[in-house]
């Protein structure tokens, strides 16, 4: 049967025009602009017990840690004497039920212990990034570390499990890995126990905190310096892995997700969302930002790149096809996504790391 061509080039422009994503509008809001001095870390995580979520930064040249508390954002100093470095996790490591903050601080893995916020050393070796979760389920919290390799006199190539046993003392075991930064905990293989993701690899949990099975997720990424996610992509019910790259400035690469196989355990099929980006893209998260029932893509450019520095988000259209936004031109570094004014929709916050200036990116998406 012959077709009119007129008709194709309408079906055509049809198609193409039902591709196109319904992009959120974001409110961009400074929540301080005078935080603690080189704001390299960010968090979250309910600090006053109130079972909403706050915000959490660090610094490293000066102001210490401090929470700015929901829904209002007031300011509350957690500890004003520390150099605090580029990670945190907000959880309850003594069992009083009252929040603790694991934290990367000079030097040292530390757990500050609330309400008063008492300093506990849990090890001292200079750290990058951080997890905490109850890893052998034996009621305390465990913490997993590793530093970052892109800056010559730090090394990135050993984790560290600390395992919390009895409840303020830890044993610490090691393992070695490919070299670099980035971290992340996620359940992999389905079993209901989370494993650890880092550059290139993954690691399984087994219950013990001294055996991680080492698993190589792909073989296409060979930037070691990464910033991770993990967040269904495609829509098939298994978790995705996302890799950013993070380090150094004037360097180029792409920014991918990694498509889960139904054995885990295999090589994951690599999927590129954006070539020849600058390797300054340190934060990368996951969230269905337009409610159209899909994960979408952030990353942030740290100002050390080449302006602009770009808060972009790359919407989700389906079969590996992608629409950018950009959200700000001022950057980011660690940025975090919550539903910060519980109206259904995800925000983010963050901060370059640079800088002292906190601000959070408001999702004014109308379902």
């Amino acid at each position: 049967m012959n077709m009119n061509p007129n008709i194709l080039v309408i079906i055509t422009i049809t198609i193409l025009i039902g591709c196109k994503a319904e992009n959120s509008s974001f409110t961009e809001k400074i929540i301080d602009d005078q935080a603690p001095d080189y704001v390299w870390m960010k968090s979250l995580g309910d600090v006053t017990g109130d079972g909403k979520t706050d915000m959490l930064v660090g610094g490293w040249n000066s102001g210490g840690m401090v929470a700015y508390t929901a829904p209002d954002w007031n300011k509350l100093v957690i500890v004003d004497s520390l150099r605090i470095s580029t990670d945190a996790e907000v959880c309850d490591v003594d069992n009083n039920n009252t929040a603790d903050v694991v934290a990367v601080a000079n030097g040292a893995i530390i757990w500050l212990s609330g309400p008063d916020w008492s300093v506990h050393v849990i090890d001292s070796i200079v750290g990058h990034d951080v997890e905490v979760n109850d890893f052998d389920n034996d009621g305390l919290m465990d913490v997993v570390a590793r530093n970052q390799g892109a800056f010559g006199k730090h090394e990135g190539y050993t984790l560290y499990f600390y395992n919390q046993r009895p409840m303020g003392t830890w044993i610490t075991y090691t393992k070695e890995i490919l070299n670099g930064e980035g971290l992340k905990m996620a359940d992999l293989n389905h079993d209901g126990k989370l494993d650890i993701v880092t550059n290139g690899f993954w690691f399984e949990n087994t219950g013990n905190m001294a055996e991680w099975k080492e698993h190589k997720l792909t073989d296409t990424w060979s930037w070691e310096n990464t910033a991770i996610d993990v967040a269904d992509i495609n829509n098939d019910g298994l978790p995705d892995v996302l890799y950013s790259p993070s380090e150094l400035a004037g360097n180029y690469y792409h920014i991918s997700w990694f498509e889960a196989p139904r054995d885990p355990t295999g090589l994951w099929q690599e999927h590129i969302v954006a070539d020849s980006v600058e390797t300054v893209l340190h934060s990368i998260g996951a969230a269905d930002f337009n409610a159209d029932g899909k994960n979408d893509i952030i990353v942030a450019e740290m100002q050390q790149g080449a302006d602009p520095d770009e808060v972009a988000i790359y919407y989700n259209l389906g079969s590996n096809r992608w629409e950018k936004q950009v959200i700000s031109t001022g950057g980011s570094h660690s940025m975090r996504l919550f539903d910060s004014d519980e109206d259904g929709d995800i925000d983010v916050f963050g901060a370059n790391h640079a800088d002292h200036v906190v601000k959070m990116w408001i999702n004014e998406y109308q379902n």
